[in-house]
């Protein structure tokens, strides 16, 4: 098979029915969360315009899911998908919606904002792997990357292009409070769309404790060898990704070069189009051949960003450096789904994509932590460039010097479509070392 990109029908996944209800689902949802990144970020500098804060809510948005994460996605394996996504965007529309309200009332204290965040990560934390688990159910395996692709997609456009430059007008006339208002209203949209989908069983597979079902998950990717390097490296890769750029770029933009709400949704859609990018030419032209290598140039794109924000001399440059850093996320992103769906056995996928964002996720509550206190002491841009030649240093790194990523083959055999066949139940992936 030649390295030659596939050209599948661009639109295709979205004959069928349920994908294009989860699609549309999605879109809305995730449209929201553009209004919330503007709105949360002007929130909370709002009541405490130091990068300290902005830490303690990230803290809050991730602590909860990396805690909860492992036995959601066991539970995503035992439960019916569909109703845990419904419960999840309701659990997300109340504490948004409430969060709203108490902002238009001036009733906000960064308690208050912290503990509202937390639950709604709560909700994110059921709902991010019963989506990607029951997708595979829904999408036969040779519109997989597609399917992956359009999803991509829809949160480019929402939450990244679309949703940051509308959320910036909003926080700018109407204030933070309608904004996350709006946002919440997109959580019961998604889950009148998803009450409509389907119901679809779950793989058959023995009673197990749930203890037992998130140790089996943990023993499956301790045998692959591709799964345990690119977890390491996503995981070093986030840490000097996320808390620079969650908390330092709105603090760049506001106190660096004078910016208000709007010029940070400026600054965030034009990340949403460098996704949208990204997503419709995987979406057009499907993966190549040798995908792996390809993801790990786009994390080491996604890590060096961190360096180009450092350096950048005005808002413009910043947004161009978001376009190159978002694409680069949104393409990885759409390959190593598209991997995890691909290779992982059905039965076992909850637990694993779980486990995925777990480890992925595991430094981040670190990042946040300690960007803010390091930043007060050392200046924001110094702080970013640390941060961004850590992070291109380790994920280049690990790539050049681990032989199980560089001759990763995509030809074995597709567990997905083995099990379509009745073989799932026997068959493993061959460890990698």
């Amino acid at each position: 098979m030649s390295d030659a990109w596939t050209r599948p029908r661009f639109l295709a996944p979205l004959a069928i029915r349920d994908f294009a209800l989860i699609w549309a689902a999605t879109a809305i949802s995730r449209l929201g969360d553009g209004l919330y990144l503007v709105a949360i970020a002007w929130q909370t500098y709002a009541i405490s315009n130091v990068p300290t804060a902005m830490s303690i809510v990230g803290i809050a948005t991730t602590l909860p899911q990396l805690v909860l994460l492992l036995f959601s996605g066991a539970l995503s394996d035992r439960l019916p998908r569909r109703r845990l996504m419904v419960s999840a965007d309701a659990l997300r529309a109340v504490a948004i919606g409430t969060l709203g309200a108490l902002a238009l009332a001036d009733a906000l204290s960064l308690a208050v904002i912290v503990g509202l965040v937390a639950v709604y990560a709560v909700g994110t934390s059921l709902f991010q792997p019963a989506s990607i688990s029951l997708l595979p159910q829904v999408v036969p395996a040779e519109r997989r990357a597609q399917a992956n692709g359009l999803m991509r997609l829809a949160g480019a456009l929402a939450v990244r292009l679309v949703g940051p430059a509308l959320g910036g007008g909003i926080v700018g006339a109407f204030g933070a409070g309608t904004a996350f208002l709006a946002d919440a209203a997109t959580f019961v949209v998604s889950l009148s769309l998803l009450l409509m989908v389907s119901a679809y069983p779950l793989p058959d597979r023995a009673a197990k404790s749930l203890l037992a079902d998130v140790k089996e998950g943990l023993g499956f990717v301790r045998r692959q060898g591709w799964l345990t390097t690119s977890l390491v490296a996503a995981s070093i890769g986030l840490l000097c990704y996320e808390g620079p750029t969650a908390i330092l770029l709105p603090f760049l933009i506001k106190n660096h070069f004078d910016g208000h709400a709007a010029d940070l949704g400026l600054v965030l859609s034009a990340g949403g189009a460098g996704a949208v990018l990204a997503a419709l030419l995987i979406s057009h032209f499907g993966l190549p051949q040798r995908r792996m290598g390809l993801m790990y140039l786009l994390w080491t794109v996604l890590a060096s960003s961190v360096l180009l924000y450092a350096v950048a001399g005005s808002i413009w440059q910043l947004a161009v450096v978001c376009f190159l850093a978002i694409g680069a996320m949104i393409g990885g992103d759409v390959i190593w789904t598209t991997l995890l769906q691909d290779h992982v056995p059905h039965e076992l996928l909850g637990r694993v994509a779980s486990l995925d964002t777990v480890v992925s996720f595991s430094l981040v509550p670190l990042s946040m932590a300690l960007t803010g206190p390091i930043a007060a002491a050392a200046g924001a841009r110094p702080t970013m460039l640390v941060a961004g030649t850590v992070g291109v240093a380790c994920v280049a790194g690990l790539f050049l010097t681990r032989p199980s990523l560089r001759h990763f083959d995509v030809r074995r055999a597709d567990i997905g479509d083995l099990q379509d066949r009745g073989v799932g139940q026997t068959l493993s992936v061959t460890p990698e070392r």
